[in-house]
C-alpha cells in the first residue's frame, strides 16, 4: 500500500508539473491571440482556434503541439539565427501568424506578421525589441511605423520593402518605408528583417 501511495503521489506531482508548464506557456499564446483578434473582430478568437506548425531547415512543414510552438517562438526572441520557424495558423481562415527575427541597434528585434496565405497580403504586424533606445529605436513598435507594412503584398523572390534613405537604390518595385527619426540602424534592421524573414517562409507560403 505504501508503495502504491508513493507512486500515486509521484504521478500527481508530475501532473501538477505538467499543468504548471502549460500555464507558463499561456502568455505566449495569449500574446499571439491578442495580436490576431482585432483583425477578426466579428468572431471570438482563442487559443483553441490556433493550429501550430513548424518549418524546418529543409523546408518541411509539420504540425506540432502548442508547447513546441512556444519554444520556437521564444527562440525567435534571441539574436542567434534559428533553423526551425514557428507557424500559428488561424483555423477556418486563410491567415497565419509568422514570426521573423533580426538585429537592431541595441540587440535582438523580432516581429509577428499576420499574412494572407493566398494573396500574401500583410494583414497585421507587430514589432518587438530587446534593448532599443527609448524614443528612438523603440519607435519601431509604434503604429506610425508598423502601419506602413499593412495591406501590402509580399514578394517571395526579392526584397519587398526598402527604406526611404535607400530609395536611390530601389529597382522601382519595392514599397518605400519611412525611417524612424534618429534610428536609422534599427529601421534598416526592421525592414531587412521583414524582407529576409518572410522569404525564409517561402516553402510554406508557396504551398498555397
Amino acid at each position: 500500500c505504501r508503495e502504491n501511495t508513493e507512486k500515486i503521489k509521484l504521478e500527481v506531482k508530475e501532473e501538477e508539473q505538467e499543468t504548471l508548464e502549460i500555464h507558463e506557456l499561456n502568455p505566449i499564446i495569449d500574446e499571439v491571440t491578442r495580436f490576431v483578434e482585432p483583425v477578426f473582430s466579428d468572431s471570438i478568437i482563442s487559443k483553441e482556434v490556433l493550429f501550430y506548425k513548424e518549418l524546418d531547415s529543409t523546408g518541411t512543414v509539420t504540425p506540432i503541439p502548442m508547447d513546441r510552438a512556444v519554444i520556437l517562438y521564444k527562440n525567435m526572441m534571441r539574436r542567434q539565427r534559428v533553423s526551425s520557424l514557428p507557424i500559428f495558423e488561424v483555423l477556418d481562415t486563410n491567415t497565419a501568424v509568422l514570426v521573423v527575427q533580426g538585429a537592431g541597434f541595441g540587440g535582438a528585434i523580432w516581429a509577428k506578421i499576420l499574412i494572407d496565405k493566398e494573396t500574401l497580403e500583410i494583414k497585421g504586424i507587430a514589432f518587438e525589441h530587446k534593448a532599443e533606445s527609448e524614443g528612438y529605436g523603440d519607435a519601431i513598435t509604434n503604429a506610425s511605423f508598423e502601419d506602413q507594412f499593412i495591406g501590402l503584398p509580399v514578394n517571395l523572390n526579392q526584397k519587398t520593402f526598402i527604406l526611404n534613405k535607400s530609395v536611390n537604390k530601389s529597382r522601382g518595385d519595392e514599397h518605400i518605408i519611412d525611417v524612424v527619426s534618429g534610428a536609422t540602424t534599427t529601421s534598416h534592421g526592421a525592414v531587412e528583417m521583414v524582407n529576409a524573414g518572410l522569404q525564409r517562409y517561402r516553402e510554406y507560403l508557396k504551398e498555397e
